[in-house]
């Protein structure tokens, strides 16, 4: 190896290992995703996920990937869902996150912010995806956010296909299982991220 080739290796890895974006990338130290004015942190990711854990004492499973689909998506989600009728509340939210909490064992549940938020993206997205069996509204937002957004690779690359694969496994997960009135809640796990492809990315 030259020596200009061992302190551009030596420059990528520091970089990596600072939390910095890879030139090219374009995402701030500690962001994850971005899209307009959302912007989601790595310290974001850390919260929800460790709002559902004590939300759902244990019970909800949460995946990094997923969480960052839902929150960056979540304001074309929202008002996609209320171009198609469907004008989902916070408040709504609020009440179908507790009783989510609740069908899957918790006494008393009292969802916080986050769990709420991540409800919210998760409903519009489930109206959105039962509504419309071509998936129209879900390939636009997917190909805007892949066009505009800007992710940092150690949550991955994302992609439109990827997204729309995802949610026709929460619809069949959801038919499979018979959930009935909770056929939303497999959409928890939809995720528009697959592995990068650039050869000096970090993973996890």
């Amino acid at each position: 190896m030259t020596f200009r080739r061992r302190l551009a290796v030596l420059a990528a890895s520091s970089l990596l290992l600072a939390g910095c974006a890879v030139p090219g990338q374009g995402a701030a130290p500690g962001v994850t995703a971005t899209l307009d004015d959302t912007v989601v942190t790595s310290s974001d990711l850390d919260a929800t996920a460790a709002a559902w854990q004590t939300d759902g004492e244990g019970l909800t499973q949460t995946d990094r990937r997923a969480l960052a689909t839902l929150a960056v998506l979540a304001p074309d989600l929202i008002a996609a869902a209320a171009e198609s009728g469907a004008n989902i509340r916070e408040s709504d939210a609020q009440s179908i996150a507790a009783a989510w909490l609740q069908y899957t064992g918790v006494e008393n549940p009292e969802p916080s912010p986050e769990v709420v938020a991540s409800v919210h993206a998760v409903l519009a997205m489930y109206v959105l995806a039962y509504s419309d069996p071509s998936f129209a509204a879900l390939q636009e937002i997917a190909d805007r956010a892949a066009a505009d957004g800007v992710f940092s690779p150690r949550v991955g690359e994302f992609s439109p296909d990827a997204l729309l694969a995802s949610v026709a496994a929460a619809i069949s997960t959801a038919d499979q299982l018979q959930l009935g009135n909770y056929a939303f809640v497999p959409f928890l796990d939809v995720s528009g991220f697959q592995d990068t492809t650039a050869p000096w990315a970090a993973r996890g």
